[in-house]
């Protein structure tokens, strides 16, 4: 049973690696990442990772970054934006541990991410996306999160690439913080 109370999200630091070498989300690229790269580039300014604790054990993982996103016309017109070129963050990484895999702590962890963009649009910078390229199997997990697949693709990544907009969902987000607060 998922206890909430028991979830600790803070900034990557040199005093996880331990934890790190312990992680295991059954993905080896991305268990290659988190172990030999994300602190590295971190300490590069080049990403932020995002540590999850679940009962004081390391249960999951994100990395974000600076993004732009370029929406094909048609996305444009729809999303009523004044260029085709517009400011995103970027989910690099999400990768959760194998023991963790019934608590939702990916989808705990993305909202998070989520809340925390929303908030630096509203009161730092102008963001109005945030972007991913999913596994195509995670594409249905992405999409139950109000991310819709973007209509530009770059076919040899395999990958699927996907968009979040924070001011169509910035109601949502504000009520599931005020749940978790």
């Amino acid at each position: 049973m998922f206890n909430e109370r028991q979830v600790a999200v803070y900034p990557l630091g040199k005093e996880d690696e331990w934890y790190i070498s312990q992680f295991d989300c059954e993905d080896e690229e991305m268990n290659r990442f988190f172990r030999e790269e994300c602190l590295e580039e971190q300490n590069f300014g080049l990403n932020k990772t995002f540590v999850l604790y679940y009962c004081g054990d390391l249960a999951a993982f994100c990395s974000i970054c600076a993004d732009r996103i370029s929406l094909a016309s048609s996305e444009k017109e729809v999303s009523q934006l004044p260029r085709n070129s517009v400011p995103a963050v970027k989910i690099a990484r999400l990768g959760r541990d194998k023991k963790y895999k019934d608590l939702k702590l990916g989808r705990y962890l993305m909202e998070y991410v989520q809340y925390q963009v929303l908030n630096i649009s509203q009161e730092q910078l102008g963001i109005r996306f945030i972007t991913l390229d999913a596994y195509p199997a995670r594409v249905p997990f992405y999409e139950s999160l109000n991310f819709i697949q973007n209509v530009q693709q770059d076919a040899r990544k395999g990958t699927v690439s996907m968009r979040f907009d924070i001011f169509s969902s910035s109601e949502s987000l504000n009520m599931v913080n005020e749940d978790t607060a």
